[in-house]
Order: C-alpha cells, then structure tokens, then sequence
C-alpha cells in the first residue's frame, strides 16, 4: 500500500518533477514504470478489448429478442386487370374488371425471438475467447518483465557510474595532494622538476577521464528517466549501493525449474491451445445447427383513417418454428481449413522445441556468467587489498625520501584500475544476477 501510494504521488506530479529532485528505491523505480509506461498501458487496454470480446461473443448464445412496428400510408393503391370470368358464371370470357390490392393505410406489429439451440463453433468459440483472454494477460506480464529488467540494470548502471566518478574524485583529490607535496619538495630542492611534471600529467589525466565519467552518468541517468518515464532532465537520486551483499544474498536453483515459468514458453502454450479451438471449430462444422423462433403480433388495414387505429380491426397472429442446417457438401472446404489447422498446432510445437533449446542455451551462459563474475569479485578484491597496500608503502618511502616518485605514479595508477575492476565485477554480478532470474523465469519473484 506504501509503494502505490507513493507511485500515485508521482504520477499526480509527473509535469513538476524536472524542477523536482526525485529519489527512488529500486523497487520505488519498478513501480513508477510499471504505473507510466505507454506500451504496458496498451496491455492493459489489450486485456479489457479481450474480455470485451469474451462477453460479445457469449452474447450469440443468449435470446434474441427484436421489435418491428410501423405505419405506412399508400399514396396510390396498387390495381391490376383481372378476367372475372373465371370467377363469375354467365360472364363473357375475357372480361375484365379493375381491381383493387390493399387499403389506403397499413399497420403491423411483431415481437421476433430467436434462439440458438445448437451450434458446434459457438461452443468451441466461448472456450477460444476465454483463452484469448488468457493469452492477453500473459502478454502484459511479458511486459512488465521487460520493464523490471530494463528498469533494474538502468538502475544498477546509474549506481555503477556514479561510484567510477566517485573513485576518479578520490584519485584526483589524493593527486592533488601528492602534486602539491611534491612541488614544495621541487622549491626545497629536495626532488627535480621532472618529478613534479610526471604527478601533474597523472592528474591532468585524472581530470579528463573526471570528463568521461560525468559524461557517462548523465547519460546513464537520461537512460533511466526513460525507462521509468519521467522527463530526461528530471533529476534523480537514486537510493542504493553496490555492495558485495547484493552478490552474496542471491541464490537460485534449478531443481524445480520449469519451460513454462519463462513467459515465451507459457505465450506459445497459450497459442496451441488457440490453434486447437481452431481445429475443434473447423470440426464442429460437420455438425448440424439448430435454431428456434418465435413471432407473435399484430396488424391491420384500412381506407378510413378514423378507423385506422380501432383496436377491434387490429388482428393478432403467432408462429413458432425451428430451423436446422445440415452440412451435406462444401467442395472439401472443411476439410482444407482442418489440415490448415494441423499444419499451424505443428508450427507452433517447432517453436516451443527451438524455444526449448534456447533457454536452456541461456540458463547455461547466464549461470556461467554469474559465476565467472562472482570469481571475479574474489580476486578483484584481492587485488584491491594489495594495491592499497602497495601504494601506502610506496607513499610512505616517498615522503621520507628513500622512493621515486615514478614507483608511486605506478602504485597510484596500480590502485585506480583495481578499483575500476572491483566495483565493476560488482556490476557485473549484479546484472548476471538479473539476468540468471529472467532465464529462469523468475525477475518477478520477491
């Protein structure tokens, strides 16, 4: 309730947030796409229009029940010619006589019912439809798969590229002090110049990469405004660190792993099933449809409209029946859309044995990722332990005078690249991580 309360907050505010410093948990920033993203609006739209269909559809099977009334005025009567001597004995033979067919004014009333009584396709299609439905709904838990997965490494690279401007700051900084120790030592004479300019390229190179590095995390941050759907200029903070804890409190399995968790998998299950319906429907065909109606009503005629509507000239009339249609020979028609249909289910079983071999491609190379990553992490900071180490025993042999300061550039520079592949084996693992849930099917599990 805290999380959709907060996600309310932001969209009731969304065209204030670039003046706004925004700050987002990981799961505050899952919540807050997941509430903007136009594509999953869509979804959602998807599943309504679907159900929708679902309810129109069920609507065939149910009474239907129409009016049809009128009045209708013959300006001109229709008359014909006709021989009464058929009609009439002693009459010469051919002689006509006008003759006059309806009345001036005309009225009618019915009441029409009709029911399907049976109906093969209609059966199979209320199941097709539900499944439809179905289908929908999977289709907008893939995207929000998508999005928690785009939103989560966005996140992670913000965190990735701010700790490298944070380590560039603390380089720099020591540099600047080392730079300023050093040219005192120059104006004592206690070093050469040569000393003093080898510390000031080292820094000069610090402070472009500072460049690089800024530059790269307001694009990783303009990276992750869109992915959450803010504005690109909004300013975000984003609540979280890479720690080794995020690494060493994940763990999965594959003991109960299952095709059908990856929702590809479940999606094209879902569209063999749709296929089947299709051939259950194409079958149902060979089967008769029965239906039943009803019609009662009223209706009467007149010349005299002041007698028009007297309810004693308006005269009832009723009828009930049924109809039946009984497929004899459509010219092999059904049988070409039931091979049609086969055809499309095998389609779809090829799919789902390829998808088969895919994902277990990409459950093996994620695992094999995450775990070189996680060795990685080991000696990476093994590596970054002794490069400290180094640098403050080549940083102390320096100020007293028994070491160069070429051994302490080198120990600096030493010390910054374990740095960089500390933390990021760190990201590393993390997106590894994201990447071994989503393979198995499980990003959406808490």
């Amino acid at each position: 309730m805290k999380n959709i309360f907060f996600v309310l907050l932001l969209v009731l505010n969304i065209n204030s947030l670039k003046s706004q410093t925004l700050k987002l948990t990981l799961e505050e920033s899952i919540n807050f796409a997941i509430e903007n993203n136009e594509n999953l609006k869509n979804s959602y739209l998807e599943e309504k229009i679907s159900k929708a269909i679902t309810k129109e559809y069920l609507s065939i099977g149910l009474p239907q029940i129409n009016f049809d009334g009128g009045v209708k005025y013959n300006h001109e009567v229709q008359k014909s010619l006709i021989d009464i001597s058929r009609f009439m004995p002693g009459v010469p033979e051919g002689t006509e006589q006008e003759v006059q067919f309806g009345q001036t004014y005309d009225g009618r009333m019915d009441l029409f019912l009709n029911q399907m009584i049976f109906n093969g396709s209609y059966f199979v299609g209320l199941s097709a439809a539900k499944e439809l439905v179905n289908l929908s709904e999977k289709l907008t838990k893939r995207d929000i798969i998508d999005i928690n997965e785009s939103v989560q490494k966005a996140f992670y690279t913000v965190l990735n590229t701010k700790k490298r401007i944070e380590l560039v700051d603390i380089n720099i900084s020591r540099l600047s002090t080392l730079l300023n120790q050093t040219q005192k030592l120059f104006e004592n004479g206690f070093v050469e110049k040569l000393d003093v300019d080898r510390i000031r390229v080292s820094y000069n190179n610090l402070k472009s990469e500072k460049i690089k590095a800024d530059r790269l995390y307001q694009l990783s941050k303009e990276v992750f405004n869109f992915q959450i759907g803010v504005p690109v200029g909004t300013d975000i903070q984003l609540v979280g660190e890479l720690t080794e804890d995020l690494v060493s409190s994940f763990n999965y399995s594959l003991k109960d792993f299952d095709y059908s968790k990856r929702i590809e998998y479940s999606i094209l299950q879902t569209d063999k099933n749709l296929k089947f319906y299709d051939l259950k429907n194409n079958r149902s065909q060979y089967l008769p449809q029965v239906y039943a109606n009803y019609n009662y009503g009223y209706n009467t005629s007149s010349s005299d409209y002041n007698v028009f509507f007297d309810s004693n000239r308006w005269k009832s009339f009723g009828t009930l029946g049924f109809k039946v249609i009984v497929p004899i020979f459509d010219g092999f028609l059904k049988r070409s859309k039931i091979n049609q249909s086969k055809y499309k289910i095998e389609q779809v079983e090829n799919q789902m044995l390829f998808l088969e071999r895919s994902i277990n491609l990409q459950v093996n190379q994620s695992i094999l990722s995450y775990e070189n990553t996680k060795e990685t992490i080991l000696v990476s900071k093994q590596n970054l332990d002794l490069a400290e180490d180094v640098y403050k025993a080549t940083e102390l042999k320096f100020k007293e005078g028994v070491g160069s300061n070429l051994e302490l550039i080198d120990s600096n520079n030493s010390l910054k690249i374990a740095q960089n592949q500390y933390y990021n084996s760190l990201y590393e693992s993390v997106i590894a991580s994201i990447e071994i849930k989503k393979t198995l099917g499980t990003l959406l599990n808490k």
